[in-house]
């Protein structure tokens, strides 16, 4: 049992190292992509949305995020204050200029990408979390089905069904960071691979003598 949650622990780590990884190499590209790339990757799954949701519902998905733009604290700001600046040794007058403009036009592009990213997860929310529940309790009763019986949880489908969902949920927080065109079809796919996961996870508790 102890080697078991051993196992489970490293693979854990493991995911984390691989995520903190993309994530700083994510930020060493924001030291290279043009501003305008955001934009162009925004675009190109609004058009995909518009034949997964249709043009309502993406129109409503565009509102959210507009929405939610007008709302965030910081926007329009100037990256460095005065007082930074002091702290830096910069010149805050000259901030914002030249190849310190492009870097934040492009972070003000990310943040937009981000919160229409947000938006769409939103929009299917209700049937994801409806595939969730579902699954959670198939795998607690089949795991309670289980307590009647003779057979064994298998360590080896939890542990399965440990590193893939965590492995999902980096994936998810990639998905939301990353300026990568992805589909909106592959979110509810992720999330049904979820639900079968984390149904084997449970099914495979210690049994409670």
């Amino acid at each position: 049992m102890a080697e078991s949650a051993n196992r489970e622990a490293s693979a854990v780590l493991t995911l984390l190292r691989w995520g903190l990884l993309l994530l700083i190499l994510g930020a060493f590209g924001v030291l290279w992509l043009p501003p305008s790339w955001p934009a162009q990757v925004m675009a190109l799954e609004q058009h995909w949305s518009g034949h997964v949701f249709g043009a309502t519902t993406r129109e409503a998905v565009r509102e959210q995020a507009a929405r939610w733009a007008a709302r965030s604290p910081g926007t329009g700001e100037p990256a460095l204050t005065p007082e930074l600046a002091a702290w830096l040794g910069l010149d805050s007058q000259a901030w914002g200029t030249g190849w310190s403009a492009e870097r934040q036009a492009l972070l003000q592009g990310l943040h937009a990408l981000f919160l229409w990213r947000l938006a769409r997860l939103a929009a299917w929310g209700p049937a994801l979390l409806m595939l969730l529940a579902g699954a959670v309790l198939d795998g607690h009763w089949r795991w309670r089905i289980g307590q009647c019986g003779f057979d064994y949880p298998s360590p080896i489908g939890r542990q399965a069904s440990l590193i893939g969902v965590g492995g999902l949920i980096l994936a998810l927080g990639l998905e939301l960071a990353l300026p990568l065109p992805l589909h909106p079809a592959l979110l509810p796919v992720a999330v049904m691979g979820a639900g079968i996961l984390i149904a084997t996870g449970l099914r495979h508790r210690p049994k409670q003598l």
